[in-house]
């Protein structure tokens, strides 16, 4: 039948449900507001799906065909016909030991994907997990593992930046701190990426001092970070530093022409170092990034898949709440959301971005052809 997708801002399940269902459905992927929790989408999902394996998490704000979803829920079907075989894993309290969730997970997995090489053009991995568990391990674990040669993406759930509580569903189950995984067998192309807007400066530094488990860089070239970075990006002094700035001015590590940002979270302790939404080790070069136009860059995302993955029909797009934030003031939810509209396509706004690697400030897509 193709891939379905609905949005309900107002928590509607039956229509959303009306709307996704189709023949021989095989699998549901979904986000939904922390505030409709109470309408308990994964039971109700299951519950209308039995024979579907179906995978959720929350958000902060959403994407649909239909139209950016501030608050609500939103839901994508497969059929048999795009979708041969479906394999899902939930690993709850994962916060404490991400490594060894993820670890479990893989197990998990492999045995129900059964022994025998993985053809990484038809396998594809969506990988969701609670905001306290630790991206850049759960990722390493993934993407370390010779076994489950194929694309993870995915994102950390949301909860409207209130940093309380999110949830992440495997069919009938949901956990506060769980880590859930779901493998497709896919019987059409997808084509998988990260798109930054970000643009590189010419000012390039390295860190020389920091702290990967609690990601804060304390030195940066020999200097206490946050009061150099300050005039880096041509500030008098740390005491002027606004949030504003930060997002104004990431660092990013640049590898050709791929930019992995780093982006900066607060200043930390004393205002020396610069607490970072992602791990930065010490003898990283990173470059100060400046904004570029984050709606070209949806755009060139659509036409880069499509120049990969012909006839596309459909998509799933985990983007950065930083960059939903940037597109709020700037007053371009819906030109953003109608860079996407010409597919059948949803999307959630998340707290990390994951794509073989745990990104932040970005947009980690999966697209789908025919």
């Amino acid at each position: 039948m193709g891939i379905k997708v609905s949005a309900s801002p107002s928590g509607d399940l039956k229509k959303l449900i009306q709307e996704i269902d189709q023949p021989r459905i095989k699998a549901v992927v979904y986000f939904f507001s922390i505030e409709f929790e109470r309408f308990e989408p994964h039971k109700a999902l299951k519950r209308a799906f039995p024979q579907a394996a179906c995978i959720g998490m929350s958000m902060s704000g959403g994407w649909c065909t239909a139209g950016a979803v501030e608050k609500g829920l939103v839901a994508m079907s497969f059929s048999e016909d795009e979708v041969e075989a479906v394999f899902t894993s939930l690993k709850e309290n994962a916060a404490s030991d991400s490594a060894g969730a993820a670890k479990d997970v893989i197990a998990d997995l492999k045995r129900k994907l059964g022994r025998g090489p993985i053809n990484p053009n038809a396998y594809l991995g969506i990988v969701l997990f609670s905001f306290p568990c630790r991206g850049e391990e759960i990722m390493k674990a993934f993407t370390t593992e010779k076994d489950l040669n194929l694309p993870f993406i995915g994102g950390v759930a949301g909860d409207e930046l209130t940093f309380t509580k999110t949830l992440v569903a495997v069919d009938e189950k949901q956990s506060a701190e769980g880590l859930g995984v779901m493998v497709l067998k896919m019987k059409i192309p997808f084509f998988c990426n990260h798109y930054v807007h970000c643009v590189p400066t010419n000012t390039a530094v390295t860190i020389t001092k920091a702290d990967t488990v609690t990601r804060t860089v304390w030195e940066i070239d020999g200097q206490g970070a946050a009061p150099y970075y300050a005039k880096l990006i041509g500030l008098p002094n740390v005491e002027t530093l606004k949030p504003g700035d930060f997002a104004a001015h990431p660092m990013g590590i640049v590898v050709g022409d791929q930019v992995y940002v780093r982006s900066i979270n607060t200043l930390a302790e004393g205002n020396i170092g610069l607490a970072c939404a992602c791990e930065l080790e010490p003898h990283t070069k990173v470059h100060i990034l400046k904004l570029g136009d984050i709606i070209d860059n949806a755009r060139k995302a659509v036409l880069d898949a499509g120049s990969f993955t012909p006839n596309l029909q459909g998509a799933i797009l985990f983007n950065c709440v930083g960059r939903y934030l940037e597109l709020k003031q700037l007053g371009k939810t819906a030109v953003f959301n109608d860079a996407f509209k010409q597919l059948s396509f949803i999307g959630c706004n998340t707290y990390g971005e994951e794509l073989f690697t745990h990104h932040n400030q970005t947009l980690t897509a999966v697209f789908f052809g025919r």
